[in-house]
This record gives structure tokens, sequence and C-alpha cells, in this order.
């Protein structure tokens, strides 16, 4: 081996440690530690004076990042819509809310709530200042001291065929898709049923998609209200045509078909609807009101509140009469006076005196109780022709015996209790061999008079039981129950205008609005059609308000407390009527 080729293991490792520091530069660099070329000169460039830079690093903070849009809020679940009922020449308007399965319904002075999450219903007068809260699906609550009433009669069976008909017409209406559709409501009593009239509802209306708030509720569980007499028969319900067409009612036209064949028409418009959000205090008790135990303290309280609106209209300063109907007399009609020693309703007794004169086609006002003198020359101020002045001036109790028993069985009241659960009860005690009942006559003085003084008429009218008159028979419910509820929630003069306008003279006369039967048949020929269909919310509520009427009704009331000594209510009520057909014949001479 060549001497050149050997290297000793220190000349390695020597090498090894200048090349590592060398490979590890860049290339630049390493060119930088070779020698330049014997040509190439030192530079001579001076070094930089340039001083280093003193501006400010910038404190501009970065622009901040968009924030993320926030989710739209979901659509209202809430609805607010306003209800007009028509029938003939007479209007009725209502505001319903509804959130949630709490509804609220107002109708002029009265509201009523509804609290199913509660399981009560709740009316309140605002004029009153009052309200009475019921449990649903019990008895309203009783009036002290009453008599039980009888026990009702076995139900019977009552069947209602429903016929739906989509007639495929559409219209745009508050930004949904309508739907024009028809619906016949047939009912057939079967033998045995406590109701034993025939009816035929034919509807015909336009419907949009029920609002959240109703389609989103559970299905109602309650069953439909026993009826006045305190007998409720079994609905068999059957229906042809597609439900699903149905949904909240916007307009509909009903014409109710009875027993007798004459039509019936009512209609119905939603002239404001809303989806929105309500304040839940809507549908609760407002603070500061009174609560009321039974229906008769609630009556007493709204009758009070009426009766001071119609003294502040008789205390202010006359204003020009509203205009009358051609060819129609005007006959103002104060608070009867008592001259008996018994505790008569004499505001009530005045309310069922001005529906029997409207049944006559008169028009009839109510006026506060005053002198004689100030009447006349309100009534003047009025516009009336004349002013009725009616007294009640004597009450008189038969003594008992086997013909008078039956004769208080056959006219329908005992113990207190008018229609046919008293001739039930009546008949039952008869039956029985129990003692027979106290009958009654009562008379009413009535006089007619101009507001110039001038007399028309002077008599004494009679009514006794056994006249076959009973608040619930022929047009008794019509015209107590709905002067009594109908007269509150509009006020007196505007139940007098209702009146008037024949609004009485058929239970059907308001339509769904003012007739209970109606819309428990309408919600029997409906059942399980699904959850709201069709169903006027706010019919129903007035239906409701009515069958507490009827209930009031049903314990009687002109003279002392329902089921304390006898009932006057059948002879009084005679009396009344005999007044109004003895002031017709007066007015039909020349």
């Amino acid at each position: 081996m060549k001497p050149s080729a050997r290297r000793s293991p220190l000349f390695l490792t020597v090498a090894l440690t200048l090349a590592l520091p060398l490979a590890a530069l860049p290339a630049d660099a390493q060119t930088q530690t070779q020698k330049p070329p014997a040509s190439a000169k030192p530079s001579t460039a001076k070094p930089s004076t340039a001083k280093p830079s003193t501006a400010k690093p910038s404190t501009a903070k970065p622009a901040a990042p968009e924030p993320a849009k926030a989710p739209a809020p979901p659509p209202p679940q809430d609805v607010r819509f306003k209800s007009v009922y028509t029938n003939g020449e007479m209007k009725t308007e209502s505001v319903a809310y509804i959130k949630g399965a709490r509804e609220r319904f107002e109708f002029q002075d009265m509201v009523l709530l509804k609290q199913p999450d509660q399981k009560r219903t709740i009316q309140i007068s605002k004029s009153a200042n009052t309200y009475l809260v019921s449990p649903d699906g019990m008895p309203a609550p009783g009036i002290p001291g009453a008599a039980p009433a009888a026990p009702p009669k076995p139900p019977g069976v009552i069947m209602v065929a429903t016929t739906i008909v989509d007639t495929s017409e559409r219209k745009a209406a508050f930004g949904q898709q309508a739907r024009h559709v028809k619906m016949m409501i047939d009912k057939q009593p079967m033998a045995g049923a406590c109701d034993t009239s025939k009816q035929r509802i034919e509807t015909d209306g336009w419907y949009i998609d029920n609002p959240p708030s109703i389609a989103n509720r559970p299905s109602p569980t309650e069953q439909t209200p026993p009826s006045p007499d305190g007998c409720t028969d079994q609905i068999q319900a059957t229906s042809n045509g597609d439900p699903k067409v149905l949904g909240f009612p916007i307009a509909y036209t009903t014409t109710l078909t009875g027993d007798d064949g004459k039509p019936v028409v009512s209609t119905m418009e939603v002239t404001e609807f809303e989806a929105t959000t309500l304040d839940p205090a809507l549908f609760e008790i407002p603070g500061g009101f009174n609560a009321v135990m039974n229906i008769r303290d609630l009556s007493k309280a709204l009758s009070d509140a009426n009766e001071a609106k119609l003294v502040a209209a008789n205390a202010a300063p006359p204003a020009a009469p509203a205009p009358k109907t051609a060819g129609v007399v005007r006959i103002a009609v104060p608070e009867f006076t008592n001259k008996t020693q018994q505790t008569v309703d004499t505001r009530a007794l005045r309310q069922r005196l001005i529906s029997d004169l409207a049944e006559a086609k008169f028009e009839a006002l109510p006026m506060p109780a005053a002198t004689p003198a100030d009447l006349q020359k309100r009534a003047g101020e009025m516009g009336a022709d004349f002013v009725l002045f009616a007294e009640v001036s004597e009450l008189k109790v038969n003594k008992p015996g086997a013909f008078g028993g039956l004769m208080k069985a056959a006219g329908g009241v005992a113990g207190g209790r008018a229609g046919v659960a008293g001739a039930a009860a009546g008949a039952a005690a008869g039956a029985a061999g129990g003692p027979p009942k106290e009958t009654t006559e009562s008379s009413i003085a009535v006089k007619l008079v101009q507001p110039d003084g001038k007399q028309r008429l002077s008599t004494t009218t009679k009514g006794k039981d056994g006249s076959g008159f009973s608040l619930k028979s022929g047009l008794g419910i019509a015209k107590y129950a709905g002067g009594m509820y109908l007269g509150m929630m509009a006020g007196p003069m505007m139940f007098s205008k209702m009146a008037g306008a024949g609004a009485f003279s058929n239970m059907g006369g308001m339509g769904m609005l003012g007739n209970p039967m109606l819309y428990r048949m309408q919600g029997a020929g409906m059942t399980g059609l699904g959850k709201g269909m069709g169903m006027d919310a706010t019919a129903g509520a007035a239906a409701y308000l009515m069958q507490n009427a009827m209930t009031m009704d049903n314990l009687g009331g002109f003279v002392g407390v329902p089921g304390q000594g006898p009932s006057y209510d059948e002879s009084l009520g005679e009396a009344v009527q005999n007044a109004a057909k003895a002031v017709q014949k007066s007015l039909e001479k020349k």
C-alpha cells in the first residue's frame, strides 16, 4: 500500500470535525468561506450610518368577526279573533282569545274564562266587579236552602247523523286557503228519549286549518252536559264524508228546522283573525274582583250592575230619542212595585213583561224605579208613546186538596221547581201517596198611561197554578234565561232591541250564539270527527252561559228563595202574560 493511501484515525476524526459544521451551512454561506480569486479587490464600501426607525408599531385592533345570526323565532301560537253573529237586523259581536288549552271569550260586559288545566270555568262581570268559579264536570254550586232537584228521568237514545260535502270551491282568507263545505246534521230521538224534538241543521260554511293552539290540544273528554230538567240522553252519532275538510269556521249560515217545520236562519262571520302572542294574564281572574258562590248570587250582582246603569241613564241630561220603527208603539216599562209582604224579584218580572210585549210586536224599553211623574217625564224624553206601570197586588196560597194537588203536578211546579222536573216530582209525590202541594194565585195591577198623564188602560190581571204555564214551556226558556243572561251581556237597552227583533220568539232565534241545545246538537254531530273540527268555540261559550241561565231557571225564583215556601212562578208568569195581552187588546182599539 502506498503511504499516501493510508490515513490515521486521528486524521479522520479531525476531518469529520471540520466537515460537519460546514455541511450544515447553506450553500451561499459555504461559498463565503472560500478564498476570493487573486484579482478580487477588497470592498471599500463604508458601513451604513442610517439610524434605526423610530416609528411606533400600529395599535389598530383587528376587525371583529361578524356575529352569528340568531335563529328565526317560531311563529306565534296564540290566536285572537272577532266574530259577528246576525239574525235578521240584530247583530251581536264577541272577541275570543286562545292560548294553549286556555280560552277567553268577551261578550260585552261578560267574560268567560276556560281553564282546563285547572278543570274549571270562570264567569266574570266587569260592571259588577264579580266572578263565579264553576268546576268542570260538576253540577253548579247549589243555592242555600233550595229544595233538591227531582230525580232525572232514565236516559234515552238520540240518533244524530252528520253528512259532510266538500264543494271543492276555495278562496284566500287570512293568509290561508279557505274551503267551502256544506254539512247537514239530522237529529231523531228514539222512543223513551227525554228530548223528543226532531231537528235538522244545515250549515253552509267556509273553513281554514285549525290554528296550532287548537290543533295541538288533546282531544276533549267532557261529556254532553245534562239538559235543564236533569235528563241526559245517550247520543249515537254517525257520519258520512271527510271530516278533514272541516277546521276553523270563519263564516257560515245555519238553517235550523224544528218540529214546527219553520226554518230559523242565522249567520256568523269572523271579521278579525290574527296569530299572535298573548299575555297569560288575560286568562286569569283579574285582581280586585269579588267572588260569589252560586249562580243566584251572580245573577243578583249582574242585576244590580245593570240597574245602576239604568239609573245613571235616567239621571243623565235628555238626549235625542232613538229613531222609532214606523207603525211600532214604544212602551216604557219601569221596575214593578210590590204591595205584598213577600219578597218578589221585581226586576225579573219587568224583564219578563218586556219579552211578552216584544212578542206582541211592541218596542218595550226598561226603566228604573222612580216616582210616576218622573217616569212619565223621562218616557216622553225617550220618545215613548206610553208608560206601563205594574204592581204585584196579591199573592195567595190555596189550602191543599186532592184536586189542587193534581193541578200542581199537571202544571209542572212542585216545591218551588218549575217545568218538567217539577211535574215529575209532583206526579211522583201523588203516586206515592204524599201530601198534596199548595197552589197559588197571583194578581198584578197594571196602568197604561201616556207621558202627558192621560190614562189608556187600568186593570188587574190574574194567574194561578194549573194553567200549564212554566218558565220552561213555550217561550219560557228564551224569555227568562235569555232575558237574564243576554240582557246582562248586552245591557238592558240592547236586550230590548234584541227582544224587539224577535230574538226570543224561538230558541233558535239567535242561532248558535243563543241556543245551547243547538250547540249541543252540533257538538254531538261532530263527535269523533277530530280535534275541534268545525266547532264554533264562541258559540260554545255563549251556550255555556245560556245553559247556566237555564239552570237558574230550573231553580225558580220570582218570589223568595227556591224551595222555601210555595212557588209563585207559575201563577205570576201567567199574570204577566195576561198583562201583556191586556195592553195589546187595549191598543188595538181605536
